[in-house]
């Protein structure tokens, strides 16, 4: 078996909505950039390992279900609100479609 890598806790999509915000404020702080990090995200009796690229803006993801599972709809929402509102995705998004038109 493979062991797991240094994790934070997360439970459920207020306690990962908590960590992911952590996370922003260390990268706000310079703290190790180039270390990526990992969330033992759980709910009920689903445990999923995800981890997080600090070093790039915004953030990126991978994803790993502990019984293969996809992601569910709670987890892919906070992650999407938390790109669009605190990694400046939305104002991105925005200047995007304003030079569209």
């Amino acid at each position: 078996m493979i062991p797991l890598p240094a994790y934070v806790c997360a439970k459920g999509p207020e306690g990962l909505t908590k960590t992911l915000d952590q996370l922003l404020d260390e990268r706000e702080k310079g703290d190790a950039l180039n270390t990526p990090r990992y969330i033992l995200y759980q709910l009920g009796n689903q445990q999923s390992l995800i981890r997080v690229d600090i070093n790039h803006m915004p953030f990126r993801f991978w994803y790993c279900d502990l019984l293969g599972r996809p992601a569910t709809r709670a987890v892919k929402k906070v992650i999407a609100e938390f790109v669009l509102d605190k990694c400046g995705e939305r104002e991105r998004l925005a200047k995007e479609s304003s030079h569209g038109e």
